[in-house]
């Protein structure tokens, strides 16, 4: 399945928030870790997006090694993926795409 991605530019607000905390809190080896455990479950979804479905036609993915969740759409007639949001999983289940 060849399919695009295209991330909003509230998902990649979410990521940056991620890099400069895990920085700022812990080591850049930690943020970099949190970078590459990030493009490796993009590259997951893009090469199968059908994950489990959280809400109506919103799906998403956790990242392997740290707390966030990839929250994402599919469009199937124009192969695209799109990257709604980058949620925290320990953040408030009401504050979810």
């Amino acid at each position: 399945m060849n399919y695009k991605i295209r991330i909003s530019s509230l998902a990649k607000s979410h990521i940056k928030e991620a890099v400069t905390y895990y920085k700022k809190e812990a080591s850049l080896k930690v943020a970099q870790n949190f970078v590459k455990d990030y493009e490796q479950t993009l590259q997951k979804i893009k090469q199968n997006p059908f994950f489990q479905r959280y809400y109506k036609n919103f799906r998403g993915l956790p990242l392997k090694k740290y707390p966030f969740i990839i929250f994402y759409q599919v469009d199937e007639n124009r192969k695209l993926i799109s990257i709604n949001a980058v949620f925290q999983g320990n953040q408030d289940i009401d504050k979810r795409p």
